[in-house]
């Protein structure tokens, strides 16, 4: 099942009526764009005689979204806010994002700036080191931002201690039982849930700063640089950041371990390292380079192993089998940071212990419908 190739009707019947009223344009054709694992729906509006050439239509899918199992604590799965007024926000402090030529809540549905299809995973080896700096230097202007909740929700959103085990829950009762085809032991789930108690305090004496919070190659668009601007010097693209509704406050090395360890981009380990090194000098709290660097580990530690949790979630639950090939990878990532982490954590060994076993279930249930 690939739901991005399944064009909706209503919404077709919908999106044109919705472009004549809102930008006086008749579309000429309206297609399906690829999305990730969520719900929301995205179509490029193309038009034969105006400028723009093309929008982007979002649609936010809330009502129809299907119901998925919940942890023991669902408050911490707080539904995402509205894209705006963040989406202003950003563009207001003089980042990059999709400009906005309608925004309709009351319909779910925004207009947005056509930012193109390249993003950030189509680099070849020569642009990478270029455009990674480009992106690596985003995240301090990221984190200098400051809002209150009140106007910005975004910034009363906190990656807290019930959104972390959250994440062992996932990899309890969807990686486990989805890729070994049994319920995870009573020491499995006990070792878990203490280990990731653990990095929370860790990471709970951390400072807050605002994040993207799905930071990734998959989410900055490439577009024709401003040549004039400074940021862009030695690269002939700029980024545009897209995805921006799931912004919280976290870690400071939370976008980092996102954009470094990503299921979806083969890094070289001393790639990552370099730009992580090179980073966290210049974000705006300085704790040292060793616990900055054990808080990058933990927290790509969480994050991978909720990414690995969504891919066997999607495929097996939702027979959304798009990007089932991704978890050799994020196995093996996943095993590169347990084992740096073990003289900080012994407990996470049980957890390092397991990824062999999760891969050979891999290999081993390759079968004709796996194969999308």
């Amino acid at each position: 099942m690939d739901p991005d190739k399944t064009d909706n009707p209503d919404d077709l019947k919908e999106l044109a009526s919705l472009v004549r009223t809102q930008l006086g344009h008749n579309p000429s054709s309206i297609t399906r764009v690829a999305a990730g694992l969520g719900n929301r729906r995205f179509y490029r509006v193309h038009f034969s005689k105006n400028r723009p050439a093309s929008v982007i239509a979002r649609i936010e899918t809330t009502r129809d979204a299907p119901v998925q199992p919940t942890p023991p604590d669902p408050s911490a799965w707080l539904p995402e806010p509205l894209h705006e007024p963040l989406r202003h926000f950003l563009e207001s402090a003089g980042l990059r994002v999709p400009g906005c030529l309608a925004h309709l809540p009351d319909r779910g549905i925004d207009l947005l700036e056509d930012v193109g299809d390249r993003t950030l995973q189509d680099v070849d080896d020569n642009e990478r080191t270029a455009l990674y700096q480009q992106a690596c230097e985003i995240v301090p202007r990221l984190q200098r931002l400051s809002a209150s909740p009140n106007e910005i929700p975004a910034f009363g959103r906190i990656f807290d201690r019930p959104l972390i085990r959250t994440k062992a829950w996932k990899w309890l009762h969807w990686t486990i039982p989805g890729l070994l085809e049994r319920p995870a032991t009573e020491e499995e789930s006990n070792t878990l849930h203490g280990l990731f108690e653990a990095i929370a305090v860790l990471l709970d004496e951390a400072p807050r700063r605002f994040a993207h919070r799905d930071f990734k190659a998959e989410n900055l668009h490439l577009i024709p640089a401003n040549s004039s601007a400074p940021e862009h010097r030695g690269t002939k693209e700029q980024i545009v950041m897209i995805d921006l509704q799931g912004g919280f406050m976290a870690p400071p090395e939370y976008d980092l371990a996102c954009l470094l360890y990503d299921l979806q981009v083969e890094l070289e380990e001393p790639f990552i390292m370099d730009c992580f090194s090179r980073t966290i000098g210049q974000l705006p709290d300085d704790d040292g380079a060793d616990l900055a660097a054990v808080r990058f580990n933990a927290l790509a530690t969480l994050r991978l192993c909720k990414d690995l949790s969504h891919l066997v979630y999607a495929a097996s639950v939702r027979n959304d089998w798009r990007r089932w090939q991704e978890i050799p990878r994020g196995l093996a990532l996943l095993s590169q940071t347990t084992r740096r982490l073990q003289p900080n954590f012994p407990e996470i060994q049980i957890l390092h212990s397991i990824l062999p076993a999760l891969a050979n279930a891999f290999e081993s249930s390759k079968n004709p419908k796996h194969q999308r």
